[in-house]
């Protein structure tokens, strides 16, 4: 092997270190916001959850209070 082939050798496993390197932090980057998404996306169930169960209670308070009036007017 002469001095250039291992000089080539030496550069180009070097940039493939280098890009693995780059691999793994766009990897975890990736992962990072798939995660976050993914908490958002909870969030907003939850969030549903609880306007519809604020709806629920809104009707059931307005049904409560009109019974109790109608039974006041007899």
């Amino acid at each position: 092997m002469t001095v250039d082939d291992r000089r080539l050798l030496v550069e180009t496993l070097a940039e493939m270190r280098e890009l693995k390197g780059e691999m793994k932090e766009f990897k975890e980057h990736v992962i990072g916001r798939v995660e976050k998404l993914e908490r958002k996306d909870t969030e907003r169930g939850k969030e549903r959850i609880s306007i519809i169960a604020v709806f629920i209670s809104g009707a059931a308070l307005a049904v409560s209070i009109i019974a109790n009036f109608l039974r006041g007017i007899k």
